[in-house]
């Protein structure tokens, strides 16, 4: 029997490190119905507890980061590598062979709506996700947020109570204790909690960090807590940091005798639950590479989020045959959603635009010392060489020279010029911020020699990567929005002199001559007849 073990625990730690296909883990349901199984499996947990390249604060790190530093890929409160067991435990003191059972925990997923970096995400899933230690899928903070269940295989002492534990193992928070659970029917909501469950906020996609839950026995039936712990948890900071060895020592509990854990990767349901955490750009240039904004570097990571409101004021006019109204309205650019805004409600310069760098604690990071540019583009407009092309594309707005993230208080090179699509046509209208290493004197003209449209002759084939190249500028971020061509365009460019059959001719309801109205027309009769039948009146009366 011990040599069938021995080989499913190499078979087990082999797929735990290589890609074995669709090879069955370990400690998946199947493979867990045999005894040698199920010993396999624990022993799996056991080896994998104490493996010190198991995760990503383990050897692997300190070749990821030779040079800790605070950026999101090695934030790590504790750089010495370590097994997850030391992490968790005073290093040296945990016994892998208290773990005598297998707790099958069960995460439920449900479907919702939540708000996350300035989008609007709907999930319409409903699915429940049993965890799997040895051959994990990965979940995010919004399929862990809605609770979990959890039950035992082979409980021996079904009389005992029982205290369980979860905890973040990669920054020992806490997100949950449950005491005087009963052994005889093990269900978590007959138990006690200390600490109610909340789940995973994890801010990273790679690596993946450990959520682990521990379940260990008491050797009292209604177990209190100490003083300390009371306090500890009555405290509103208290469950934070989270040193399970002194807890376990001070309540007196075994084990633990059972853990399973989850394997978190991040999602902008973050944003909404931890405020002061600013991950956004990671979703932004995710966005980004599903739309390829032509002068966005594949190879420079997004790290400051550029966030733009608009306001746009109402009015009343009266193009291409029709009569229009538009009332006061606001809107902040989706670039995640790949965002529609009307020509007519970006016609003047955004009201906000607020920049805000990648952090992940409560701390302000400002932009003390630092200037940056923002450049506002059209690549669509190819379909006009002589005015931009995806290479050289028409600038909007150029601003540089701005002072602590403050684009309002920058040297303006062009004023702003909103969206005119051709009629018919979508553009995608591009911001994109730099930040710059010293002061900028820009002539515009410099980057637009081959404009042949001598309306807009500092704006239209603007060089852009030229631009960026010889003023040293290096890529921070970037937003957008998609417009079309509606009847505000049309207006516009009738008013400012262009050939009204060329504008209006893909507007329904125009004609040339526009149509008089029925209503109109059976209005002008009846004036004419009055006039008539005055005028006849007057003669008679004359003569």
């Amino acid at each position: 029997m011990e040599l069938r073990i021995t080989a499913l625990v190499v078979i087990c730690m082999l797929s735990y490190y290589v890609d074995c296909g669709n090879a069955q883990s370990v400690c998946s349901s199947e493979s867990r119905e045999s005894e040698d199984g199920l010993a396999a499996c624990l022993q799996s947990i056991r080896d994998t507890m104490v493996n010190e390249s198991a995760f990503w604060f383990g050897t692997d790190y300190p070749v990821n980061c030779p040079v800790p530093e605070y950026t999101i890929e090695c934030v790590n409160l504790d750089p010495t590598p370590v097994s997850m067991a030391d992490r968790l435990f005073f290093k040296g003191t945990f016994d892998v062979l208290t773990i005598e059972h297998y707790m099958d925990v069960t995460i439920h997923e449900k479907p919702g709506t939540y708000e996350g970096c300035g989008h609007i995400y709907t999930s319409d899933i409903e699915e429940d996700h049993s965890l799997d230690p040895i051959d994990p899928d990965p979940l995010t903070p919004w399929q862990t947020s809605h609770g979990f269940s959890a039950s035992v295989q082979g409980l021996a002492d079904t009389s005992a109570h029982y205290t369980l534990v979860i905890q973040d193992v990669g920054f020992i928070f806490l997100h949950g204790v449950y005491i005087n659970i009963p052994g005889d029917s093990f269900d978590i909501a007959n138990g006690e909690a200390i600490d109610a469950y909340h789940g995973p906020l994890y801010y990273r996609n790679d690596p993946q960090n450990p959520y682990i839950f521990m379940l260990f026995r008491q050797n009292q039936t209604n177990m209190e807590l100490t003083q300390y712990w009371t306090d500890y948890f009555n405290d509103p900071s208290g469950s934070g940091f989270f040193n399970i060895s002194d807890f376990a020592a001070d309540q007196n509990l075994q084990g633990p005798v059972a853990i399973n854990w989850l394997m978190s990767i991040t999602d902008p349901y973050i944003s909404e639950k931890q405020p002061f955490v600013n991950i956004c750009p990671l979703f932004v240039e995710e966005a980004e590479r599903e739309v390829d904004l032509y002068h966005v570097p594949n190879d420079i990571p997004f790290t400051v989020s550029v966030n733009i409101d608009y306001f746009s004021v109402g009015m009343n006019f009266s193009t291409c045959c029709n009569d229009y109204s538009y009332e006061n309205a606001t809107y902040s650019l989706d670039p995640i959603g790949d965002g529609n805004v009307t020509p007519f409600d970006n016609k003047d310069q955004p009201i906000s635009i607020t920049l805000l760098k990648m952090k992940l604690t409560p701390l302000p990071i400002d932009f003390r010392g630092e200037l940056y540019t923002l450049l506002m583009i059209d690549p669509d407009i190819s379909n006009n060489p002589g005015t931009g092309t995806k290479e050289k594309p028409l600038a909007h707005w150029l601003v540089t020279n701005i002072p602590n993230g403050r684009v309002d208080q920058g040297d303006i090179v062009l004023s702003y010029r909103g969206s005119m699509p051709p009629s018919g046509e979508t553009h995608r209208y591009q911001f994109l911020l730099y930040e710059q290493e010293n002061m900028l004197d820009i002539d515009p003209y410099d980057y637009t020699p081959d404009c042949q449209n001598q309306g807009i002759p500092d704006r239209c084939l603007f060089e852009v990567q030229r631009f960026v190249s010889e003023n040293q500028l290096q890529f921070l971020g970037a937003t957008w929005y998609n417009a079309t061509s509606d009847a505000y365009v049309a207006y516009t460019k009738v008013e400012q002199g262009e050939p009204k059959e060329e504008v209006c001719a893909l507007i329904p309801g125009y004609e040339n001559p526009c149509p008089t109205s029925k209503g109109t027309s059976q209005h002008f009769t009846r004036i004419v007849m009055e006039i008539v039948v005055f005028v006849l009146l007057v003669f008679v009366i004359v003569t």
